[in-house]
Parts: C-alpha cells; sequence; structure tokens
C-alpha cells in the first residue's frame, strides 16, 4: 500500500510538471517591448537633424551615471558624440539648446532616449 502512494505521488509530481512546462511552451514571451512603430519612428528619427531644449546634468550612481537632458515635457535624452565630454565640463546645470539626432529610444524608466549632439546652438550662461 505505501509503495502504491509513492508511485502515486512521483505520478502526480510528473503530471504537474509537464502541465507546468506545457504553460510555459503556450504562453508568448516577448523580449524587446518596442512595437514595430516605436522601431520606424527611431529609424526615421535616425536620419532626422533635430534641435532640443532643456536643462543639463548628470544622472544616475556611479560607475553609471551619464550625461542628461531634460526637457520642459520632463522627457531626459541621455547624451552622446563628441561634444559630450564639453558639455559635461562646461554646461552642467544650465540650459541648453542641442543639434543632433535620436539613435536609441527610450526604454523605460532609468533607460532614456539617445540623443548625439551634432552642435551646442545656445546656452544661458550666467
Amino acid at each position: 500500500m505505501n509503495q502504491q502512494l509513492r508511485q502515486g505521488g512521483v505520478f502526480l509530481k510528473i503530471v504537474y510538471s509537464l502541465i507546468f512546462l506545457g504553460a510555459l511552451l503556450i504562453i508568448p514571451i516577448e523580449k524587446n517591448a518596442m512595437s514595430q512603430t516605436d522601431c520606424e519612428r527611431v529609424a526615421v528619427a535616425k536620419t532626422v537633424l533635430m534641435q532640443i531644449q532643456g536643462k543639463i546634468s548628470v544622472k544616475g550612481s556611479e560607475p553609471h551615471t551619464y550625461l542628461c537632458l531634460s526637457t520642459d515635457s520632463g522627457i531626459d535624452y541621455r547624451l552622446t558624440g563628441v561634444l559630450r565630454e564639453v558639455i559635461w565640463n562646461r554646461y552642467q546645470q544650465l540650459t541648453v539648446t542641442l543639434e543632433g539626432i535620436v539613435t536609441k529610444a527610450e526604454l523605460g524608466p532609468g533607460f532614456p532616449a539617445e540623443f548625439e549632439v551634432h552642435k551646442i546652438i545656445t546656452t544661458d550662461l550666467k
């Protein structure tokens, strides 16, 4: 009797495991949350030279800090490109207008859109 109960318990564990694995195969797992329209928008933005205005700051914790431009509408851009070091050293906490292209779309909190700076247009030097 005891052996039959053990065999029944093992059988149930196997059945439950197969059901669980089957459920995992049925559930679609989306690795990239960007929709096709988001990808198209980023592809178009990569070719369009644009101007953005906002305040320059450094965000994040060491060793993951990044140079950021925050617009009045609340959008953050991680700044990249050859002018990044100039902006980092001279323009922190100032409002500037930059010209460049968006190279990556925003992925969510902590992962802002990336903006490759081509030109510094104006600043509010005090």
